[in-house]
C-alpha cells in the first residue's frame, strides 16, 4: 500500500518502528541537502508481531496452532531507542544498521536527530551517512515508559 498523506505517513512510521510493519519510507531532503520528514511511503506487510498483536486486540492472543516463525535479524528501533535511553546527547552515530533504526524513530517522532545525505569521507573507501541524535522526545520517553521493545 502507498501512502502520501502525512498522518498517513507518519502512522506508517511508528508501526515500522514498533516492529508491526515492513514498510520503506521515502527519504526526504530539501534543495538544500538536509533531512526533513518523508512524505511517502510504502507498506510492505504486516510482521509476525504485528499478526499477533492484531490476534491479541481481538481476543485470540495467538493461539493457531502454528509454529512460531523465527525472528527477524537486525536491530529493531525500539531496542535501539531502549539502548541510547541513558546516552549522553548529542548522539553521533555512523553504523548503517542504525541509522536505519534512527530513522524509523526520527520519522514515528520518537527522537529529535539530522541525518546527513550519503557523503564519501576521507578515511572511508565507501560513502557513509552521518546521525546526529539530539535528544528523546517526550513521545519517545513516554514509549520507553511503557516498557515496549
Amino acid at each position: 500500500m502507498h501512502v502520501t498523506d502525512a498522518q498517513d505517513v507518519r502512522r506508517v512510521s511508528v508501526l515500522k518502528a514498533t516492529g508491526l510493519i515492513e514498510a520503506a519510507i521515502d527519504p526526504a531532503f530539501d534543495t538544500g541537502g538536509s533531512y526533513r520528514l518523508a512524505q511517502a511511503a510504502l507498506v510492505v506487510c504486516i510482521t509476525d508481531e504485528g499478526h499477533a498483536e492484531i490476534d491479541n486486540l481481538r481476543g485470540r492472543n495467538g493461539s493457531t496452532g502454528a509454529p512460531p516463525k523465527p525472528a527477524r535479524t537486525g536491530i529493531e528501533p525500539l531496542h535501539y531507542l531502549r539502548m541510547i535511553e541513558r546516552s549522553t546527547f548529542p548522539l553521533r552515530v555512523d553504523d548503517a544498521q542504525e541509522i536505519n533504526c534512527i530513522e524509523a524513530l526520527k520519522q514515528a517522532g520518537f527522537v529529535d536527530a539530522a541525518i546527513s545525505p550519503v557523503l564519501a569521507w576521507k578515511e572511508s573507501r565507501e560513502p557513509q551517512e552521518l546521525a546526529v541524535i539530539r535528544r528523546i522526545t517526550p513521545f519517545g520517553r513516554a514509549q520507553l515508559a511503557r516498557g515496549t521493545s
